[in-house]
């Protein structure tokens, strides 16, 4: 997808110095001066660089069973970082999920249909926004197309881990027929479909009910998710879809040791069939946590190349623990890449450009 027009030198240019600028701009006279300017480099930098597709995001917390919602402002703040689409994930196994020592674990088993229902609720919220017209929905290769050429932030509906399914095939239809474009095939239970990272595994491989969802989810024009799969999981995953798919949220394991990371070996195997490993900004006890995320950035480009690497922002779903809290902080990024070594071609293909790839090839 082509992003930019104009001359490469200038552009260059201009994102070079602004993450100089925006550090000066930060240091200015008031708060409320140096967010301003902050914002509007961003907005220069991200016209310059075209569309920011963000394939992990939970904005504005609509993801909380009883708390969540899409507030206008969680949108705006989209808007204004030039964020022009984000795959909105619904938390399939959320109602059943509790932050424990040691991590996030699946705490009680759900209650028949009640996974369903919460996922459901959870899309409605941004249902409702797209209704009201605050936000439209990418459901095809066409709505993709239009990334550049709009302003407004677009959603891709997805949901984070295949629970609400039940391992019933046929709501997959279900979901795509509510707008889902994009299915994790598990997340923090190990369900009907697969293992997962965090868990002893109980299955050993994908299943074949998950091997049966990641081809339906081929045969209605559905990006396959394999972040949280299990090593045998995600090579199954691989195995049974027919188009590239996401890890849409993970790091190197060879940089930090962390369950949710991959190793080479996956890293590798998810870029041979042409996928993209989406880095997220996790940070653990840094004094320069952009530093930390750029290093596992460049990291798994060394392994798995430029064209399957991409940023996503998991954002709201990881609290304090990392680099890019807000799409406001997301206003270094395209500079500090540039800064880092990358081209102006690279920064393109991370911040959109391969992830939008996958989504061409997958959508309808």
């Amino acid at each position: 997808m082509t992003c930019c027009t104009g001359d490469p030198a200038s552009r260059r240019a201009f994102l070079t110095a602004a993450l100089g600028a925006i550090a000066t701009a930060c240091a200015g006279p008031t708060v409320d001066a140096a967010a301003k300017r902050e914002v509007d480099l961003h907005r220069q930098a991200a016209a310059a660089l075209g569309p920011i597709v963000d394939p992990h995001s939970h904005p504005g917390a609509f993801t909380r069973v009883v708390t969540g919602g899409l507030p206008l402002a969680a949108l705006d703040e989209m808007r204004r970082a030039n964020v022009r689409c984000a795959f909105f994930a619904a938390v399939g196994d959320g109602a059943v999920i509790r932050r424990e020592p040691g991590g996030i674990r699946n705490h009680r088993d759900p209650r028949p249909g009640e996974l369903h229902r919460s996922t459901i609720g959870q899309l409605e919220r941004v249902r409702a926004r797209v209704r009201e017209g605050a936000t439209r929905l990418v459901t095809s290769r066409r709505d993709l197309s239009l990334l550049a050429t709009r302003a407004e932030p677009a959603a891709l509906l997805a949901i984070e881990g295949g629970d609400p399914l039940e391992g019933r095939i046929e709501r997959v239809r279900e979901m795509y027929d509510l707008g889902v474009r994009s299915i994790q095939i598990v997340h923090y239970r190990v369900n009907e479909l697969g293992d997962i990272q965090t868990e002893p595994a109980r299955h050993g491989r994908l299943t074949d009910t998950g091997a049966a969802v990641a081809r339906e989810m081929n045969r209605l024009g559905m990006v396959v998710d394999g972040a949280h799969a299990a090593r045998d999981t995600l090579r199954g995953i691989l195995d049974a879809s027919r188009t590239p798919i996401v890890v849409s949220h993970t790091g190197p394991w060879a940089r930090r040791p962390f369950k949710r990371h991959l190793g080479d070996d996956s890293l590798r195997d998810v870029a041979t069939k042409g996928g993209v490993i989406a880095v997220w900004p996790l940070v653990v006890s840094s004094p320069a946590p952009l530093d930390q995320f750029l290093a596992d950035l460049r990291y798994v480009v060394s392994v798995a190349g430029i064209d399957h690497t991409g940023i996503a922002t998991d954002m709201t779903g990881m609290s304090t623990f990392t680099a890019i809290p807000t799409y406001t902080d997301f206003a270094a990024v395209p500079a500090a890449l540039l800064a880092n070594g990358f081209s102006e071609t690279d920064v393109r293909k991370l911040l959109g450009g391969n992830v939008a790839r996958v989504m061409h090839q997958a959508l309808g």
